[in-house]
């Protein structure tokens, strides 16, 4: 069982971030200059509105890019099915980060995901105005638009601050005096007992208790997750010159502690070769789930299966991006949009090894 619960970065870390400047900025390759009239066209923008982008003043080269400068009526006036399609190009370039990695506003409406938040309401208003869709996801990109309508410094930091709100699952396992312990016990410990020690006696513990009936799933996890979960990175870790991103989160869950090699991303593509196995569904606990492109076969996310339908996750390399749990089928909606790409268990080689000694 269990419910979900919304996330923001610490106010702390948010006053060490300059803020965006609130002009709207579109980037695309230099290359595609000729094309940007048909593509507008194409999109549903009015000729009036292409016009004023083709002006000079609404131009800057910047090398082999070209910034564009909408004004912040023209990007109130778009469509949600305008946005979405230019913002679907934008999106491939790491230039127009919020284009790139937007807000993502699973399950639930604007006004829902924003209820409990500090925001005015009509600042919540505005981001339902300006969300669109990005294959089933409602996502939201107008950022400096939306700092555009702070009335303070101390307003513009709380929008920001709204604009990393994440919704995660806060999942307890059901423990009574019916329950089979060690079924649970085996499937938390991987299946093979490496943590048994660890979790046996509070799950048996709860299990004799005529008080408590359920455990918060953090409480079970390994070491290092359990000390991640439902928290931002701290600014610290990008003293190795990167963030952690998915393929660190998944790899690094057995560890007690984290191997920074790992941010590595050909180092991590090594160690799932050596120590991995391909699985089908069902999973189990600890299988870690690479969305794979359906062409290259490059992995572009992973998280990490826990049970039934959840996964552990962080969704971004970026120090805005929690780690949290989340649906699969959630993620699925995140990050297989473009319809190009699929799931793929792996699992340890040493437990599955194990497991298949132990059925033997």
């Amino acid at each position: 069982m269990g419910d979900y619960i919304f996330l923001e970065a610490p106010s702390s870390l948010i006053e060490n971030f300059a803020l965006p400047s609130i002009q709207p900025r579109w980037t695309f390759p230099l290359a595609f200059k000729p094309k940007l009239e048909g593509f507008f066209n194409e999109a549903g923008l009015t000729p009036e509105q292409i016009a004023s982008l083709m002006l000079p003043q609404a131009q800057v080269t910047e090398g082999d890019l070209l910034h564009l400068l909408p004004s912040v009526s023209l990007v109130e006036q778009m469509t949600p099915q305008v946005r979405a399609h230019i913002y679907s190009e934008l999106g491939k370039l790491p230039e127009n980060e919020y284009c790139q990695d937007p807000v993502l506003i699973t399950g639930v409406s604007v006004q829902e995901w924003y209820r409990t938040s500090k925001l005015r309401r009509d600042l919540i208003d505005k981001i339902e105005q300006l969300s669109y869709m990005r294959g089933e996801t409602l996502v939201f990109s107008d950022v400096p638009v939306l700092l555009s309508h702070a009335q303070s410094d101390s307003e513009a930091r709380a929008i920001y601050k709204a604009c990393t709100r994440t919704r995660s699952l806060m999942v307890r396992l059901k423990i009574e005096s019916s329950t089979n312990i060690p079924e649970l016990i085996s499937y938390w410990s991987f299946g093979v007992g490496i943590r048994r020690k660890d979790i046996e006696p509070l799950m048996r513990s709860i299990a004799d208790s005529s008080t408590l009936h359920d455990l918060g799933m953090a409480h079970i996890l390994p070491a290092l997750p359990r000390k991640l979960l439902y928290t931002y990175p701290s600014l610290d870790m990008a003293k190795n010159g990167q963030l952690p991103d998915c393929h660190w989160t998944s790899l690094n869950f057995y560890n007690f502690d984290a191997s920074q090699y790992l941010l590595d991303s050909r180092l991590a593509t090594s160690q799932v070769l050596e120590n991995f196995l391909p699985v089908e569904a069902p999973y189990q606990f600890g299988d870690i789930l690479f969305f794979l492109d359906s062409v290259t076969g490059d992995a572009f996310h992973s998280c990490v299966h826990l049970a039934d339908t959840l996964v552990y996750t962080k969704n971004g390399r970026n120090v805005l991006s929690p780690w949290i749990i989340m649906k699969l089928e959630d993620v699925k909606k995140v990050y297989l949009f473009r319809g190009n790409g699929r799931v793929q268990g792996f699992r340890r080689k040493d437990i599955e090894t194990a497991r298949r000694e132990i059925a033997n």
